[in-house]
C-alpha cells in the first residue's frame, strides 16, 4: 500500500517536499530536476504521448522550482508554515494542474477526474505523515480513512451544490459535518494520543488544503 501511495502525483510531490529539509542549498537545482521528473513519472497512468510528456515536464519543472523555493522559505522562516504554507503549495499545484488538464484528451481527462479523490486523500496522508511522524504501519491505515472520508465529502459537497432548497442544503451540509466527525473517530483509533493532539492542532492547515482542492474541482 505504501508503494502504491507514493506512486501518485500528489503523494510523490508531498513526500519530496517533506524530505526537502535534508537537502543542502547547493543541491537545489538537482532537487528541482528530481522532483519534476518524479511528478512526470507519476502521470504514467494517463499514458501521455511524447508531446504531452514534454509539455507536462515543463509544467512540472516550473511547479517544482516554486515548491523548492517555498520549502527553502519555510526552512528559513519558521513562521511560514501551517495554513500559509498549505495555501501556497496548493496554489502552485492548482496552476500546474490547470495547465496539465488543457493538454489531455477527453478519455485522459475522465481518468484524471477519477483520481481526484485519491489525490486529495494522498495529499492529506503525506501532510499528516510529515506532521505526525506516522509509522509505516499507520500510513496505509490513515490513507484508507482519508480516502473514505474524501469520497464521502466530495459526494456531500456535490449534494450541497445541487440542492435548490435551503432545507436540502442544510441537510447535505450536516451530512458533510457528520462525515468529518466519523473520520476523526477513525483516526483516533489509529493515532497515539500525542499524534492525535497534533492532528487536531494542524487540522486548520489540512482543511485549507482540502478547500483549495475542492474549489479546483468545482471550477471545472
Amino acid at each position: 500500500m505504501l508503494t502504491k501511495i507514493l506512486k501518485s502525483p500528489v503523494a510523490v510531490l508531498l513526500f519530496c517536499i517533506a524530505s526537502f529539509y535534508s537537502i543542502q542549498l547547493h543541491a537545489q537545482a538537482p532537487a528541482v530536476d528530481k522532483l519534476a521528473q518524479a511528478m512526470t513519472d507519476s502521470l504514467a497512468y494517463l499514458q501521455l504521448n511524447d508531446q504531452q510528456k514534454g509539455e507536462a515536464q515543463n509544467f512540472n519543472k516550473t511547479a517544482a522550482t516554486s515548491l523548492v523555493q517555498l520549502m527553502q522559505k519555510a526552512k528559513e522562516d519558521t513562521s511560514f508554515k501551517g495554513k500559509a504554507l498549505a495555501q501556497q503549495v496548493m496554489g502552485v499545484m492548482k496552476k500546474r494542474n490547470d495547465a496539465l488538464v488543457k493538454i489531455l484528451t477527453p478519455d485522459q481527462q475522465k481518468l484524471y477526474d477519477q483520481h481526484k479523490a485519491e489525490q486529495v486523500a494522498e495529499l492529506q496522508t503525506r501532510m499528516m505523515s510529515a506532521q505526525l511522524a506516522l509509522t509505516d504501519e499507520q500510513v496505509p491505515q490513515v490513507y484508507q480513512v482519508n480516502l473514505k472520508a474524501t469520497g464521502e465529502m466530495m459526494q456531500g459537497m456535490d449534494k450541497v451544490k445541487e440542492s435548490n432548497r435551503k432545507l436540502q442544503k442544510a441537510r447535505a451540509a450536516k451530512s458533510v459535518k457528520s462525515d468529518s466527525a466519523d473520520k476523526d473517530k477513525a483516526l483516533k483509533k489509529i493515532l497515539t494520543t500525542e499524534q492525535y493532539d497534533k492532528y487536531e492542532k494542524n487540522k486548520e492547515a489540512m482543511q485549507a488544503a482540502i478547500k483549495e482542492k475542492m474549489q479546483e474541482k468545482k471550477s471545472k
